[in-house]
């Protein structure tokens, strides 16, 4: 997947549900390091990049190369991290904003 934004954020969410709070807590520096080291800026959870068409790249390759760090911990990357996923910020519609709800739109898929 290629997303050529001029801004790309990359949501990585652990999973706290399952995982011991102090673990996800340990593996979300880790994380957050990682993804900082790499070029990333972090943005609330979200790490941006700015004009990168290989920003979803460099994120798998810094996820790549903390799984054995994960493992050593006792948890493989499926089993900790909750959602991995990337979007174009340009489509982030903020909905604390005043009057953000008019500017949703609705499309309904056909079964």
């Amino acid at each position: 997947m290629s997303i050529s934004s001029s801004r790309t954020a990359v949501v990585i969410n652990l999973d706290y549900l399952t995982l011991p709070y102090d673990m996800c807590r340990m593996l979300w520096v880790l994380v957050e390091r990682a993804m900082l080291e790499a070029g990333f800026v972090l943005d609330g959870r979200n790490f941006v990049s700015q004009n990168d068409p290989s920003a979803v790249q460099r994120a798998r390759g810094v996820m790549k190369s903390l799984e054995p760090t994960f493992e050593s911990l006792g948890y493989s990357q499926f089993e900790a991290v909750r959602e991995f996923y990337c979007f174009d910020l340009a489509s982030r519609v903020d909905l604390h904003m005043v009057d953000a709800a008019e500017v949703v739109e609705l499309i309904e898929l056909p079964n």
